[in-house]
């Protein structure tokens, strides 16, 4: 082999070698920048000791804090446009108590029937009045990511759905985190309705106002009897932020599209009143939708900014390998077709009256298979 020859294969080796070491070097650096975002997340190990948050014994029935009563009351029972009626005749108190132990024993027997490809990521909204995680979760909706379908569906579940609580009897569904937090909330799912949650991220409601308002705002359309509502829960906002009560408040004649601040969009998914449960499940989707479209078109300076603000105010179990799986899904989300719907369904529930609380009884095999149904086919 010449000189010459020997000169040229070592500067071929030099080059292999550099470009590797660059590799390495960017694949080590990208992995720093993911890990130091990853470590801002609030991680919490839903086994671990002490996750209970408030325990009212087993069978007891939590009751509302009075934030919502005394209101306007117009009984539109409607998810998006399409009316959302109840399933005719009514049950006992005794005969709703022996459904939900039936219902038990055949999810128990059908553990397998509802199994999917998707991941179900449970997206918790603690209605708390300070910076903690404790609190009824009065939003939960499970996000079924199916990678092989190329599909999202959004499942908003009610949070008066009359269910059996491991450990602690029969109470509403928003009652499973405030008892147990995460772990009891998802086996409490898994139980009633054979659906298995993967992973959960739980935010206070507070942190959207801010949310919102980092993003500039959303463009809301809103009716003047959601404005009436909405006054209240805006007053509320400030009394908790110690600002003057009028902050915020709208006019009716602010009806029509709106572009609301973060504690205009704070109270307007709290509404409840105007449309019942059903309708409030479908102001939140629509904010979270507006929210990922404004993120969406972040330059990725924006997006870092706003992880720094906002990431420490996340709780949740996701590893960094689910994580990273994440991101890499998002990267190809515009491919994906985003489905959406409401537990309970049309025609599959009832209103009932236990313990003198109002709750929805509903039929957890026909919901499911629903659900199942709308997650895994095309």
């Amino acid at each position: 082999m010449t000189p010459k020859t020997n000169r040229k294969l070592f500067t071929w080796k030099n080059a292999v070698i550099c470009v590797f070491f660059a590799l390495v070097t960017v694949v080590l650096a990208g992995y720093a920048v993911f890990h130091h975002y990853y470590s801002l997340l609030d991680y919490h190990d839903p086994n671990a000791d002490g996750e209970a948050m408030v325990s009212e014994g087993s069978g007891s029935m939590a009751a509302d804090d009075g934030t919502e009563t005394a209101m306007i009351h117009i009984d539109i029972r409607t998810d998006g446009d399409t009316v959302i009626e109840p399933a005719d005749g009514a049950s006992s108190h005794e005969e709703i108590e022996d459904q939900l132990l039936a219902n038990l024993k055949q999810m128990e027997e059908s553990s397998s029937l509802y199994e999917t490809d998707a991941f179900n990521l449970l997206l918790i909204g603690i209605d708390a009045r300070d910076d903690s995680f404790s609190g009824n979760s009065d939003a939960m909706i499970l996000l079924s990511i199916n990678r092989n379908m190329k599909k999202v569906v959004m499942t908003s579940l009610l949070r008066d759905i009359y269910v059996s609580i491991p450990g602690h009897g029969n109470n509403r569904l928003n009652h499973a985190y405030m008892t147990g937090g995460m772990s009891l909330l998802t086996q409490t799912i898994q139980n009633n309705f054979g659906i298995h949650v993967d992973r959960c991220v739980v935010i206070n409601f507070y942190l959207m106002m801010d949310l919102v308002d980092a993003l500039g705002g959303l463009d809301l359309d809103v009716s003047a009897d959601e404005i009436r509502v909405m006054n209240m829960y805006i007053r509320n906002h400030n009394r908790m932020l110690e600002r003057p009560l009028e902050t915020d408040v709208l006019s009716e004649a602010d009806a029509g599209l709106l572009h609301a601040d973060g504690s205009q969009t704070l109270a307007y998914t709290r509404v409840r009143y105007v449309g019942t449960d059903f309708a409030r499940t479908g102001r939140q989707r629509i904010v979270i939708n507006k929210c990922l479209e404004k993120i969406k078109d972040m330059n990725p300076g924006e997006l870092m900014a706003l992880a720094e603000e906002f990431l420490p105010e996340v709780r949740t179990d996701l590893t960094q390998g689910d994580c990273a799986s994440l991101l890499l899904t998002l990267l190809r989300f515009p491919d994906y077709q985003i489905e959406t719907m409401t537990i309970p369904r049309e025609g599959t529930y009832q209103f009932a009256e236990i313990r003198n609380m109002s709750v929805l009884t509903i039929d957890f095999q026909k919901n499911t298979e629903e659900w199942h149904k709308l997650v895994e086919e095309h």
